[in-house]
């Protein structure tokens, strides 16, 4: 019985901390969607999001989420066309997210910088 218990108390603790971060994930639909072309500099830089972090830089500023599908390689900049979806609204995000989502759509080019 006490074995039982422990478990249960367990899995409801596991799935508790379980958090989805795509929309895709959830029952509910996108709130807004946007293609956007940006621009991706060559090199990450230190940055502190909950922790200290790396970021890539987008369009001259820090950028703290991933673009799923996008792998970065470091001396190249990018142009990317991409997709951000809003999952949360303002009143809904939960402290250490964003309210979007962002996907790869096309890498438009790569360019390796000098050095």
């Amino acid at each position: 019985m006490f074995r039982t218990i422990v478990s249960l108390t367990a899995l409801t603790f596991l799935t508790a901390c379980v958090q989805s971060s795509s929309y895709k994930d959830t029952n509910q639909p996108p709130l807004q969607t946007d293609f956007l072309t940006v621009r991706v500099e060559p090199e990450m830089v230190d940055c502190v999001g909950l922790v200290p972090m790396k970021c890539l830089v987008v369009d001259g500023e820090y950028f703290y989420d991933d673009i799923d599908g996008f792998e970065f390689e470091a001396g190249n900049s990018y142009i990317l066309e991409i997709e951000r979806v809003q999952i949360y609204t303002d009143e809904t995000v939960p402290a250490d997210a964003s309210l979007y989502s962002y996907k790869l759509i096309n890498i438009l080019e790569k360019q390796p910088q000098a050095e």
